[in-house]
């Protein structure tokens, strides 16, 4: 299949960026930068045309299985990196997110790649919607979890100047507060949408509007870390190290949302990533 093979360049091309971020890092080279973003863009581009030839050879949108759901947000994460203004800023960060998408598009490798008929619940206008907004708020909360490990590294090093030098290019404590703050509240605002939809999804299909699926379960109690954390930095102060790790354990429920679920409850009717 044509959209297999564009997906394995970029692969390719997904690793050659990520070692041209390392790079970048540990030598300071503006060169290494420029090429490592260059190489991140000529991915994202392959990974959208296999994406969207994938989509065609389907004909319905590619967002029904394992290996079209890590595939996704690999290329989500990406995108959000090369359009975002605040991380263009900061390409240093490329470091960072360039791992997180190798690691997802990797795990995709090596999922099956076929193409089946949709099961008659996700034969539904709701399918594209509703996945879209949920990958969009785990990609906002992925690059908040990313500033908020940033933000630890660089706490770490002014406390003890000279032991980190290769935290020197790391953005300012300041610019990451603020950029975990606007990833989370965008991500806070599309897990929204992603719970809004859902419900009104599931009434559709299975007749009750919170059926208590894992998944659902598991969506609600990130929706309500997030919300703990704004509530925490503007009320109690935790615009600081606090703050950052509840963002990050913010995400490793983020993870539960999406792949843990599918693991611990596989014959729930919420669970699709590794149906074979």
């Amino acid at each position: 299949m044509a959209n297999v093979a564009f997906f394995l360049l970029a692969v390719l091309l997904y690793s050659a960026s990520t070692v041209a971020f390392v790079a970048c890092w540990i030598g300071g080279s503006q060169r290494s930068e420029r090429l490592a973003r260059l190489t991140l863009a000529a991915a994202v581009l392959l990974h959208g045309l296999a994406i969207a030839l994938r989509w065609l050879e389907a004909g319905h949108a590619p967002l029904s299985n394992g290996f079209e759901a890590f595939s996704l947000y690999a290329w989500g994460l990406s995108v959000a990196y090369l359009l975002i203004p605040s991380l263009r800023r900061h390409a240093i960060l490329g470091v960072f997110v360039t791992p997180l998408a190798l690691l997802s598009i990797l795990i995709a490798s090596v999922l099956p790649k076929g193409i089946r008929p949709l099961v008659p619940v996700l034969q539904s206008h709701w399918l594209p919607v509703h996945v879209s907004i949920s990958f969009a708020a785990y990609t906002m909360f992925s690059l908040a979890f990313i500033a908020a490990v940033t933000y630890l590294l660089q706490l770490r090093s002014l406390r003890e100047p000279g032991r980190w030098p290769w935290t020197r290019r790391l953005p300012s404590l300041e610019a990451l507060e603020e950029l975990q703050r606007r990833m989370a509240v965008v991500g806070l605002v599309l897990m929204t949408g992603a719970l809004i939809s859902g419900s009104l999804w599931a009434e559709k299909a299975w007749g009750i509007v919170w059926p208590w699926e894992p998944q659902q379960v598991a969506s609600l109690v990130t929706w309500l870390i997030y919300a703990l954390y704004f509530f925490a930095r503007h009320s109690a102060g935790w615009q600081d190290r606090r703050g950052a790790w509840l963002l990050i354990a913010g995400f490793f429920s983020v993870l539960v949302t999406f792949v843990g679920a599918d693991l611990l409850m596989p014959a729930s009717r919420h669970s699709f990533l590794f149906r074979s």
